[in-house]
């Protein structure tokens, strides 16, 4: 990608983050001098590491100056942060930091905007979706993922899940959480409160694989099974993760249809009836003998399934390694992602991520100067703002505002005419 574009171009892009930082300056970095951070260039995300700078005002005055397309910087707070190798840092402690993109859940809205094209040249089919090869010659295909309010809307839903389950389970202090937009595809929540600084890796991994429900004790959350019978903590006063299953199993069984649960629990439609006409009685056993029902059929074997799917359904979609990571860079709030051209941006609380708009708030190129590009990729139809763009196929010559222009030029798909 790094080679469509000529210098002049790659340059009047670098003079608009140029114009923006110098407006702007960015200012949520906690303890900058501690940091490693790294920079990349126009279509390359990491092209140099190990920087250092000694305050808030020397990163921002090399952005103004330098100005870099990609900046992040290092979960981790090291002694001496520009040494090499890595041992020679100094670590002595880490935030966590949890990623939640868009191309991480596999949702129906990939299937319609996301582009794939084959790489063999005498071919040149493409279509949209995630297929493994191209539908017309078999060869290999590649992936151009976009993003749409649904599945940046899925991203956010898990966000908001993460925060809560934080809060309320890990008694963390939520201002200490650092809530930004990536500037693409998703939601970043970093974790700066001090009690999780000094935890291992492997103590960060018990606490992803907690939060992810991976290898969950039953019999410590209050599920022993004696002689076949489920016995169960009090619905009316579990905590954590107890009362997620059992909450999920009552308002399951209370407003699901038998259809709905024959599908869910895969069970037979007379069985999933069944449930359905003794629901009163399941749940009243639970609140008032503290077990699940073995009558009707419901064995020990369909309440450990039942379990099972409340765990997967309560669950977050995280990556355990990339949180568990005391060495990782990410990209720095308050700085223009060099893919989009969109603001990474800082989102003060949970009720303001609420309301965020991915395709607005973060739009930082406004301007009503419209600008020639070639289409030089397919793309399909996107929003920037209110107002939608697209689709367009190859060699389409389109006149559009500069910030649309500079956001299709960024993602690879479009070159300036001129």
């Amino acid at each position: 990608m790094s080679n469509f574009l000529s210098l002049e171009k790659i340059n009047y892009i670098r003079n608009k983050f140029k114009e923006y930082y110098q407006l702007y300056p960015a200012k949520n970095i906690i303890e900058v001098s501690k940091r490693e951070f790294g920079i990349g260039d126009f279509g390359k995300k990491i092209s140099r590491r190990h920087l250092f700078f000694s305050t808030v005002e020397d990163f921002n005055s090399y952005l103004q100056t330098s100005t870099p397309f990609f900046v992040s910087y290092s979960v981790g707070y090291y002694t001496y942060p520009d040494r090499r190798p890595m041992e020679k840092k100094e670590w002595y402690g880490a935030d966590i930091v949890y990623e939640f993109d868009s191309d991480d859940f596999d949702l129906p809205c990939h299937h319609r905007h996301n582009v794939w094209l084959c790489k063999n040249k005498e071919c040149n089919d493409w279509g949209y979706g995630n297929p493994s090869f191209c539908e017309k010659c078999k060869s290999q295909v590649q992936i151009i993922e976009w993003t749409c309010d649904e599945c940046l809307d899925k991203a956010k839903e898990q966000t908001i899940k993460l925060i809560l389950f934080l809060e309320k389970e890990f008694k963390l202090d939520p201002s200490t959480f650092i809530i930004s937009f990536s500037g693409s595809k998703g939601y970043h929540v970093r974790i700066t409160d001090r009690s999780i600084l000094n935890l291992s890796k492997s103590s960060r991994l018990q606490l992803m694989n907690y939060i992810l429900g991976i290898n969950l004790n039953l019999e410590q959350l209050g599920f022993v099974n004696l002689k076949k019978v489920y016995h169960i903590p009090d619905p009316k006063t579990a905590m954590g993760w107890s009362k997620k299953i059992l909450d999920f199993i009552i308002n399951t069984i209370e407003n699901s249809s038998s259809q709905e649960l024959s599908k869910l629990l895969d069970i037979t439609s007379r069985k999933a009836k069944t449930l359905k006409e003794n629901k009163e009685v399941i749940i009243k056993k639970m609140y008032h003998n503290n077990i699940f029902s073995n009558d009707f059929k419901l064995s020990d074997k369909f309440w450990l399934n039942f379990i099972n799917k409340a765990i997967d359904s309560k669950s977050l979609k995280i990556d355990p390694q990339s949180s568990s990571d005391i060495y990782k860079i990410m990209r720095v709030p308050d700085t223009i992602h060099g893919g989009t051209g969109f603001l990474s941006t800082t989102i003060k609380d949970i009720d303001a991520l609420k309301k965020f708009d991915a395709f607005s708030d973060p739009v930082i190129f406004d301007s009503e100067n419209k600008i020639k590009i070639k289409i030089i990729k397919p793309t399909p139809k996107f929003r920037i703002f209110k107002e939608y763009y697209g689709p367009y196929t190859f060699n389409d010559i389109v006149e559009v505002k500069e910030g649309i222009a500079i956001f299709l030029v960024l993602k690879g798909v479009a070159d300036f005419e001129r």
